[in-house]
């Protein structure tokens, strides 16, 4: 009996340690957010020493411009931290209990000092200096690195150097990759190392004389010269600006004659004509801008002798009975008149009439759609008729034939889908090399064989090629004709095609504004219905503003109520109300976690085991704390099954004015501390931002403004978070060791490459 009643407990006694470690695995419940938060560090009154009185002395004196007291004062700091570390050396580390801690105040104030002297490049040297010292804080290091980097010779040869670097580069690179692989392309390779030193050389002379770093490195000059007109470099500076200024000038005038070559060869006769003075206003009295001056001028004159020699009237006009002229004017302008009557007997009349072709250009859009245009384009061949030019002009108008546009779109885009298939980069000809065009083709014919080779590889790839960017002129052509002609005879076609090819290239929402729900299947309609909410959806949740995304979110729900993506809109209306708040500004885990003081009792104030990793404890959910606007902020923890992947749960706390205060001043501070020193986390402007940032740290907090359009939604982000475990680094050697394959020909190959220097953020201002 208690041999069986012992195998009865067994299993029971035997589950409970399982039972206690699958409770000791779950996590438990995030705790609230009262507990969430502990209370402030108190802050006592300060008593200043004689360090904080020597610093108070540089900056008094600093402010009233006397270098000579701020010099003094500084060296008391100095000699303040050399005590220092004396004591530290004779009585070792428990010194530092004692006040022996060094101060880093004696290179700031060493900066100051410099700064009173009015001097910018003894002050550029005092920064290099300050540089050498090992007690410089990380930010006052990148600040002086900026000083002294601000230099403008100094910006000068570094923009020189890049432009080496990019011309010789260029050449280097051209010959090493044909090179490189041209052991498993055997005759094809020596083809290729052909091509490349023609693009070269093509390239040589379709660029600019002056790089954009040589223009960069010409204003940096000038800017030297202009603060330091006195300096002993400035004589030779000025040298140098004349020439290159010079060379600029060339440049420009360059640059203006093949713009003014190619508005002729296009005759436009007006734009050649800007062009060619622009070259002159850089260059006077050049020969070549001269002639082309001279021939647009020419052309313009011509042209406007041909304007008015087809506005004279014609001597027949004059002295022939014009009263069918008059009576059709009349009919033409006075409102409610009989046009078509007045017409058709104009045209109707036995025998010659001077105005026959007038009246049937009238009559043309009394006609049937197909019949009107075949009217005009039949006047529009006779060269006699004086209604001849009016309707080859409204014939050849996209805007007013848009049909016929249509159709000839539709040949262009079927030869261009060919051409492309057929010939590839070449399917519109060689490429723009300001060089007569037989020439042009010559250089690109190394290409011919490349792309005979790539034949196959563009074929397989012909049946997934997606309609984008073909198919886009005769698409706004087909929609012109539905705006002039909703109704017209060819709508069902070309209201058609268009449908098409919307939703080919993924226009899920302009497919359905286009089609007739009565000439649709219902399981097509309903499928365009679904991709058009949802395309619609994503744009929704891209918009910033709040009252616009609601807004958006509502009605996308109330016109596709059927449809999945939405009741996901409705659904998201109803989170944009309850969620609804003056600001959302984000603070997240990972940069909670990588400035410790924001979260600690000196700001936030957060406990230190909700952000060190273990869901046990009520870890923080990555979404970290939102600041909402008035004292309100929003903590975000872990669901009750720990994955930083789900749905945060979220609670809300008024905080005091003080904890707020604290926490918008050093996250201000520590994100801008942040970006001086770490480019690769910027801060960037946000005016709705510090509007509320300012109101948090003057108390006022509570008066916020319930506009959408005041709310930031700015985030704070870690690095790690934004770059992954280890952000990638340039290496420091110039050149890249790049491994290159090819598909279409089997080509492999391994050769270096010299990297191109970066352009600068302004260096778009010179080109």
């Amino acid at each position: 009996m208690t041999a069986s009643r012992r195998s009865r407990r067994s299993p029971v006694l035997l589950a409970l340690p399982l039972l206690g470690l699958a409770c000791a695995g779950a996590a438990p419940p995030p705790p609230p957010v009262a507990a969430a938060l502990e209370p402030l560090a108190a802050r006592g009154a300060y008593v200043p020493d004689d360090v904080d009185r020597a610093a108070r002395d540089v900056a008094a004196a600093a402010l009233a411009g006397d270098a000579e007291r701020a010099r003094r004062a500084a060296e008391r700091i100095e000699r303040f931290d050399a005590e220092r570390a004396d004591a530290r050396e004779r009585g070792g580390e428990d010194v530092l209990s004692q006040g022996a801690a060094p101060t880093g105040l004696a290179p700031i104030a060493l900066d100051l000092v410099a700064a009173t002297r009015g001097d910018e490049r003894a002050y550029r040297a005092r920064a290099a200096e300050l540089l050498e010292r090992d007690d410089l804080e990380p930010a006052l290091r990148a600040r002086l690195q900026q000083t002294v980097d601000d230099d403008p010779l100094r910006l000068a040869d570094a923009r020189m150097h890049d432009a080496t670097v990019q011309e010789w580069g260029q050449a280097f690179n051209a010959v090493a990759e044909p090179v490189g692989t041209s052991i498993t392309r055997g005759p094809l390779g020596a083809v290729e190392l052909a091509r490349s030193l023609l693009g070269l050389a093509v390239a040589r002379h379709v660029q600019d004389d002056m790089s954009v770093p040589e223009r960069q490195a010409l204003t940096q000059w000038k800017r030297f010269v202009a603060e330091h007109p006195d300096a002993p470099e400035a004589e030779e500076i000025r040298a140098r600006i004349a020439e290159a200024q010079a060379e600029w000038n060339r440049n420009e005038r360059d640059r203006a004659l093949r713009r003014a070559r190619e508005a002729l060869r296009e005759d436009r006769a007006a734009a050649a004509l800007v062009a060619a003075e622009r070259a002159l206003d850089f260059v006077p009295e050049d020969r070549d801008a001269t002639e082309l001056r001279d021939e647009a001028q020419a052309r313009l004159r011509a042209r406007r002798a041909d304007r008015a020699r087809s506005l004279e009237a014609s001597p027949a006009l004059r002295t022939n009975d014009l009263a069918e002229q008059r009576r059709l004017a009349l009919a033409l302008w006075k409102p409610g008149a009989d046009v078509r009557g007045t017409a058709e007997g104009i045209a109707g009349q036995a025998g010659e009439t001077p105005i026959g072709d007038e009246a049937r250009f009238v009559l043309a859009p009394f006609e049937p759609e197909d019949a009107m245009w075949a009217s005009w384009d039949a006047l529009a061949g006779e060269d006699a008729s004086p209604m001849a030019r009016h309707s080859r002009a409204l014939v050849a108008n996209p805007e007013r034939n848009p049909y016929a546009a249509f159709r000839q779109g539709l040949g262009s885009d079927r030869a261009a889908r060919v051409g492309w298939v057929l010939f590839g980069p070449l399917a519109s000809g060689p490429r723009r090399m300001d060089l007569p065009r037989p020439v042009e083709w010559m250089i690109d014919a190394p290409s011919y064989l490349s792309i005979v080779t790539t034949f196959p590889n563009r074929l397989v790839r012909y049946p997934w090629l997606a309609p984008w960017p073909f198919g886009r002129v005769p698409a706004q052509h087909a929609r012109t004709y539905l705006e002039r002609y909703p109704d017209g005879v060819h709508a069902p076609e070309v209201r058609g095609w268009l449908t098409e090819f919307e939703a080919e290239r993924g226009n899920w929402a302009g497919a359905l504004a286009l089609t007739d729900p009565a000439a649709v299947e219902p399981a097509r309609l309903a499928e365009l219905r679904e991709n058009a909410a949802r395309q619609s959806l994503e744009a929704v949740r891209r918009e910033r503003r709040r009252d616009t995304r609601a807004a958006l979110a509502r009605e996308l729900a109330r016109s596709f109520h059927d449809t999945t993506a939405g009741r996901e809109a409705g659904e998201l209306a109803r989170e944009e109300s309850e969620n609804a708040s003056p600001q959302r500004i984000r603070i997240s885990r990972g940069f909670l976690a990588e400035n410790p003081r924001l979260r600690g009792p000196e700001a936030l104030g957060l406990r230190a085991e909700l952000v060190d990793g273990s869901a046990r404890n009520g870890e923080l959910h990555p979404e970290g704390v939102y600041l909402l606007g008035g004292r309100v902020i929003e903590l975000c923890f872990l669901g009750e099954g720990g994955d930083e992947e789900a749905k945060p749960r979220c609670e809300r706390k008024v905080v005091s004015a003080e904890r707020l205060a604290r926490v918008v001043t050093l996250l201000d501070e520590t994100s801008q501390r942040n970006a001086l020193v770490d480019p690769d986390d910027p801060l960037a402007p946000d005016a709705r931002r510090e509007r509320f940032f300012e109101q948090a740290r003057l108390g006022v907090a509570d008066a916020y403004d319930p506009r959408a359009t005041a709310m930031s939604s700015y985030e704070y982000v870690g690095v790690r978070e934004r770059y992954g475990l280890v952000r990638g680094r340039e290496s420091l050697l110039p050149v890249d060791i790049v491994v290159q394959g090819s598909f279409p020909d089997f080509g492999l190959g391994a050769f270096p490459r010299i990297r191109m220097p970066k352009p600068t953020p302004d260096a778009a201002l010179y080109r």
